[in-house]
């Protein structure tokens, strides 16, 4: 039983810990999509994964502080701030 009550604790602990991603995601591609900027020249097109060079300049949301973003062809790139890893492309 305390097993159960261990597992279940630890499985309403991590779907807790998703929302506040996913809201941080969600409120930084409508702040981009809201605030363009100037479109990043790459010389390939941006895919998830992919770490985003340190010439790129990332844009920053106050209250975001784990997101920044740019744009590519004219869509918002996010990307995680702590690893410059591209996590959404796009609407």
């Amino acid at each position: 039983m305390k097993h159960l009550i261990l597992a279940a604790t630890l499985a309403a602990s991590s779907v807790l810990a998703v929302p506040a991603v996913a809201q941080d995601k969600g409120d930084i591609m409508s702040y981009a999509l809201s605030h363009p900027v100037d479109n990043t020249s790459l010389p390939y097109p941006p895919a998830l994964g992919d770490s985003v060079p340190q010439s790129v300049s990332l844009q920053r949301v106050e209250g975001v502080p784990n997101f920044g973003y740019f744009y590519f062809r004219g869509q918002p790139v996010l990307v995680d701030l702590r690893t410059r890893a591209i996590v959404r492309i796009g609407q």
